[in-house]
């Protein structure tokens, strides 16, 4: 998201933005306004509360599917509720799964999320300000049930995206929003459970198969929106699936939960006769940035299984390389596990990569460094400046020479030291939004110590990563576990 600034004018929000492939011209068709409200204004205060449902159901279904919530669904026969806790009485181990995921994280303990939403219904606007207000679409994403919003959107005035016409939802679950991105949001629909193989017949309660369960349907509908609102200035073009879709990975039918939700062999109920079978485990780590700095704890076991989606290593010369053109290093930093682009998600993430060269006696020779994602100039409209974020399955390098220091070394190797770092958002926005101590900004996900002799040949000294502390670069196994 677009972040206003200070002594800039007033910047809409851009809802979470990253363009793939047609981002460099911005050239994607604005979205349609959907015709008159299903009901008139002055009908809004008396209607039943099915009604309402059913208007904002029809509003809904007018517009793409990412800027739908999930529709409203009954609570399952024999449970009391739809709430996470509830879920978690008897499927125990992927309720704790869960309490440590981005998905849980993604409402309330989302302090940049909550100070976007704050400027998206225009609280930091002066009090005669034109009424604006375009939270509704992002709410969709961060908690995703009808059951889970306050207010629904039955229409729009004139057309205008940043002035919905709200109706209190009679089947507002206030519980159920501090849930986040809950078990109910993929797991039932018209009041059945849905499971990937829809068999429990021990169940306490309806049980159906789900087919998108094991696909990137389940995903794509929040990653990957797509959109240009000129007259808003705002944009959103989250398209992770898109990057997806166009990678080997996808070649290969290899999907979303191949890599965010790990296989394991458990039962997935306890207090029922059920069989230990293949499941999956439900941490979905994303960047494996706490939201807050309190979490750092319940996070850090999962790096060891998850990665960081990159290798970064230390080569020599190119090959074919000569004259004063030639990099006497390459660090590169290679996305090789990562099924979408690295970084990938919002505009504002990126990773800072930096390399210093020291003599043997530890003095500094050369310091570069490079920064890996997507800039942008958000006002007076929307323009990409630059976009270096590596494709799934290629490479990125930051050339080292210190050729001008070989004399006065004599020849003697020298040391390099590579760190980097990745953030969820850039420096002046954490800084603005006064993030300090209530959000985590960035981790550190890589350092390494490299030798490089006279003749180019580089030596790994010591690695520390995702994968742990070590002397070469391949990691040991990581156990699926986060204890």
């Amino acid at each position: 998201m677009s972040a206003r600034r200070p002594g800039l004018k007033p910047i809409v929000i851009a809802l979470a933005v990253i363009v793939f492939g047609v981002i460099a011209a911005l050239n994607i068709e604005p979205v349609p306004a959907p015709g008159a409200p299903p009901v008139a204004p002055d009908e809004l205060a008396t209607l039943s509360p099915a009604e309402a449902l059913a208007a904002a159901d029809a509003f809904y279904k007018s517009r793409p599917l990412y800027e739908r919530p999930h529709p409203y669904t009954d609570v399952p026969e024999g449970l009391p509720d739809l709430r996470a806790e509830t879920c978690g009485a008897c499927h125990a181990e992927i309720y704790a799964e869960w309490q440590l995921s981005t998905h849980r994280r993604a409402w309330l303990d989302d302090a940049q999320f909550m100070e976007e939403l704050a400027k998206s219904r225009g609280e930091h606007n002066p009090p005669d300000a034109e009424r604006h207000d375009v939270s509704w679409m992002c709410v969709n994403c961060h908690t995703p049930l009808v059951n889970q919003l306050e207010k629904l959107v039955v229409g729009l005035e004139e057309g205008d995206i940043s002035k919905p016409i709200y109706v209190d939802n009679p089947t507002f679950d206030a519980e159920l929003q501090l849930d986040a991105i809950t078990c109910a949001t993929c797991h039932v629909r018209d009041g059945v459970v849905l499971g990937p193989r829809g068999d429990a017949t021990a169940a306490p309660h309806p049980v159906a198969k789900g087919d998108h369960l094991l696909d990137e349907e389940n995903c794509v509908r929040c990653h990957q929106a797509e959109a240009l609102f000129p007259e808003q200035t705002l944009g959103c073009f989250f398209t992770t699936g898109e990057e997806w879709s166009r990678s080997a990975f996808a070649e290969k039918g290899q999907h979303c939960q191949d890599c965010h939700m790990p296989q394991t062999e458990r039962p997935i109920a306890r207090g029922y006769n059920v069989p230990v079978r293949k499941t999956r485990h439900h941490w979905f780590g994303g960047s494996l940035i706490p939201k807050k700095p309190e979490y750092e704890s319940e996070i850090a076991p999962l790096r060891a299984i998850f990665g960081s989606g990159a290798s970064i290593y230390l080569e020599g010369p190119a090959e074919n390389c000569a004259g004063n053109g030639c990099a006497d290093a390459r660090v590169v930093v290679l996305n090789d596990k990562a099924g979408h682009r690295f970084p990938t998600g919002d505009p504002e993430r990126h990773v800072d990569v930096s390399a210093r060269v020291l003599s043997p006696e530890g003095q500094e020779l050369v310091r570069q460094e490079m920064r890996i994602g997507a800039i942008f100039d958000w006002w007076p409209e929307i323009k990409l400046r630059s976009d270096n974020r590596i494709l799934p399955g290629e490479s990125l390098e930051m050339g080292l020479s210190w050729e001008e220091h070989q004399l006065a070394m004599q020849d003697e190797p020298v040391i390099v030291e590579i760190e980097a770092v990745k953030e969820r958002m850039h420096e002046e926005a954490f800084d603005f939004h006064e993030l300090e101590g209530r959000y985590v900004r960035g981790r550190h996900f890589h350092r390494s110590r490299w030798e490089v002799d006279a003749n180019g040949e580089v030596r790994l000294l010591e690695i520390e990563d995702d994968f742990g502390a070590r002397q070469t670069l391949a990691p040991q196994e990581a156990s699926p576990s986060p204890d």
